[in-house]
């Protein structure tokens, strides 16, 4: 008796949605921080690279105390937007002759075949550079750039950092490689949960928890390489601008002198603010550089930093206590000149947000079919190519990854 193979309607889709599962799950830091909702880009057939999608920051507000007359208290509602520009893709052409995915069997055969060796090298490509976006765009740090080890206290001091700046409870994450996190693991043995609810919670690379995080193991972190001079830098220029993003800065090398991005700094003077109360924390507050900086030939440079100052505290936004000044100190908390350090992270999953999305399906072609499976989207295209008389097959991923709440998120150096 002859077999009997079921055919099926949806072959590309189901081909599309198997690479996109396989892409999910083998993405653990991308897995785990949020997802833009559907609503902030829905309605729109497609995408393409460049475009931008707008999603929200809830407003912040400072609450009336001991007097029900909110008439000279009402507070703008300042509702901030963050960008999610779509100018990252991952792309993969592949040519062969037997994609049919006409049946089952099919598509199943495609999928082990091709699919998913290809979602598995577009996962590390992403998982790679969401990171060192991540990593870069963290100003909260905690450990000793070059100590190699990973204490109880150094976690926790990650922790606190993530409750000063009134981070959610639960919904936090600690990620290390394997280096790190056998330094860190050994310190604590004993102290994570029981297999048992390990097994019951499982998630690509999680380890465990302890010390208020899901613990997860990754090799595609990011180190952070200083830039030739980290010391004897001071401010040159008095910061007078609510909301500047840049600094000026002297006493660098003349000509040559470099402030690498991701480079984690601290002002002479300048301290954090509660971010409710806006009382002064008695803490100096953290800043980190934004964008790669030279010296001009005498010595200053003009760097980009994040956060942006904002000492008023009429619209909420306030986390410093005074503007930089002309001649204040500046220290470089990222390690040597010129070396280069493991950036590992503890955040919250909305400290930062990604986004992949539709891309424009073309006409006329072999097939063509978009798939999403939990905020991952997968684009599948086939045709024929009269050059070289191939079916070429292109699997596309354009995606978005920015900060959101960067202050819910900490660097832990070693």
């Amino acid at each position: 008796m002859a077999n009997v193979i079921n055919t099926i309607k949806d072959g590309p889709g189901l081909f599309a949605r198997g690479v996109a599962q396989t892409l999910k799950d083998n993405m653990v830091f991308c897995s785990f921080v949020e997802k833009a909702d559907e609503s902030d880009f829905d309605g729109k057939n497609g995408f393409k690279s460049g475009d931008t999608i707008y999603t929200s920051i809830p407003a912040r507000y400072i609450p009336q105390q001991d007097n029900f007359n909110i008439t000279s208290a009402i507070s703008d509602s300042v509702e901030e937007k963050a960008p999610l520009v779509l100018n990252k893709s991952e792309s993969i052409g592949m040519s062969f002759d037997s994609l049919e995915l006409a049946t089952d069997t099919d598509v199943a055969n495609a999928l082990r075949r091709y699919g998913i060796p290809a979602a598995e090298s577009i996962a590390q490509n992403v998982e790679a550079r969401c990171f060192e976006i991540a990593a870069d765009a963290t100003y909260n740090f905690t450990g000793t750039a070059g100590s190699n080890t990973f204490t109880v206290a150094d976690v926790l001091a990650s922790r606190t950092k993530l409750n000063q700046s009134l981070c959610r409870p639960g919904d936090r994450g600690l990620f290390m490689n394997s280096a790190s996190g056998a330094q860190a693991v050994d310190a604590r043995s004993g102290l994570f949960q029981s297999s048992e609810k390990i097994a019951e919670q499982y998630e690509m690379g999680m380890v465990g928890m302890a010390d208020g995080f899901k613990w997860y193991e990754t090799e595609l972190g990011s180190t952070h390489t200083n830039g030739n001079d980290v010391t004897g830098i001071e401010v040159s220029t008095t910061v007078s601008v609510e909301g500047q993003a840049t600094l000026v800065v002297e006493g660098l090398t003349t000509t040559t002198g470099t402030v690498t991005k991701g480079t984690v700094f601290t002002i002479a003077t300048v301290n954090s603010v509660h971010p409710i109360t806006k009382a002064d924390t008695g803490r100096l507050q953290e800043f980190v550089v934004t964008a790669d900086a030279t010296a001009n030939g005498s010595g200053i440079a003009t760097i980009s930093v994040s956060p942006a100052f904002y000492t008023s505290a009429s619209d909420g936004l306030q986390n410093i206590t005074a503007f930089p000044a002309d001649g204040d100190a500046i220290v470089i908390k990222t390690g040597a000149a010129s070396t280069g350090y493991v950036q590992n992270l503890a955040l919250h999953k909305s400290a930062f947000k990604m986004v992949t999305v539709p891309l424009v399906q073309p006409k006329g072609v072999d097939l063509v079919a978009s798939q999403t499976v939990d905020g991952i989207t997968v684009n599948i295209v086939r045709d024929f190519d009269v050059r070289t008389r191939e079916m070429i097959t292109r699997v596309d991923v354009l995606y978005a990854f920015d900060k959101v709440r960067p202050e819910w998120s900490c660097r832990l150096t070693a």
